[in-house]
């Protein structure tokens, strides 16, 4: 059965913790369409010592055999980065909301 993109995100996240040790915190970025399986999942995530560039996604194709069903995108912040995006992200032509945090556990 295939996972939505809530679930999906969740495990996104879990996995990124368990290998990045750096990795502080991992939010949703909302809107999620679970209508539109086109429409990608997006991660914002937290990370101690990361290159301050601003806001960059980076996108990764689905990948079912990984079951990652859908297509993501991560947004690499550093902390201090972080602290002055606030609660809503612009990329672009886009505004991003950052939602629920995503915990390791």
């Amino acid at each position: 059965m295939r996972k939505n993109k809530l679930a999906t995100a969740i495990s996104l996240a879990k996995a990124h913790f368990r290998v990045d040790p750096n990795l502080k915190h991992v939010f949703l970025l909302e809107p999620i369409n679970e209508g539109d399986p086109g429409d990608p999942i997006k991660l914002l995530e937290v990370v101690e010592g990361t290159l301050e560039s601003g806001i960059m996604p980076v996108g990764f194709a689905a990948d079912p055999a990984r079951g990652i069903e859908y297509p993501f995108y991560i947004v690499e912040l550093s902390p201090s980065e972080y602290r002055g995006v606030g609660k809503t992200l612009r990329f672009g032509e886009r505004d991003w909301t950052v939602g629920q945090e995503l915990l390791a556990s």
